[in-house]
């Protein structure tokens, strides 16, 4: 499965120097934030249920694309909304699909906001799913709300927009082409 993953250039480096990079979440901007760490947690337990349990030490996923707008192609960096560093680099990279969880980024932001994922495709739909969500119990929405976020997770044969890919490691024999970025 092809894919690309922006990483600061340090990345890229300790991959050509230990043969494989797996993310370390106290480099992230992200890590103070309790509201992302908790998609974190949703992400990591479907990526155990659905692709296996991550490599011995290995706690949190690498993130990358999959689709961007609808192709399996090179994410523009000036468009994207990917955040290039004083010295990044865009790898393009290949995974066995087995080792990649993909999600759709559009619902994704369902997650990162703690609502539900309606199932709606029309406005009026929507009006008529959001009534039903309200007229719920507390707990009730809660449960719809969890069980809602299991349609953020994509097949490859997906016909979406933006999907993104998470997988437990890359390794150096994955990468297949790498840009130079300069902010």
């Amino acid at each position: 499965m092809r894919l690309w993953t922006l990483q600061p250039y340090c990345v890229y480096e300790l991959i050509q120097n230990e043969g494989v990079y797996r993310c370390d979440i106290n480099k992230s901007s992200f890590v103070e934030m309790e509201e992302f760490m908790n998609t974190y947690e949703w992400i990591i337990n479907q990526m155990k249920k659905r692709i296996g349990n991550p490599p011995k030490g290995v706690k949190y996923p690498v993130w990358a694309w999959y689709l961007y707008k609808g192709k399996n192609k090179r994410p523009s960096t000036r468009r994207s909304g990917l955040k290039v560093t004083k010295k990044s680099v865009l790898l393009e990279i290949e995974i066995p699909a087995s080792e990649v969880l993909l999600t759709d980024f559009c619902n994704w932001h369902c997650l990162l906001n703690d609502c539900a994922c309606y199932y709606a495709t029309s406005d009026e739909d929507f009006e008529k799913e959001d009534e039903f969500y309200e007229s719920l119990s507390e707990e009730e929405q809660r449960l719809y709300k969890i069980r809602s976020w299991e349609q953020i997770i994509c097949t490859p044969e997906v016909s979406l927009n933006r999907v993104q890919a998470t997988f437990w490691e890359l390794k150096a024999s994955q990468i297949k082409n790498v840009w130079i970025l300069n902010k």
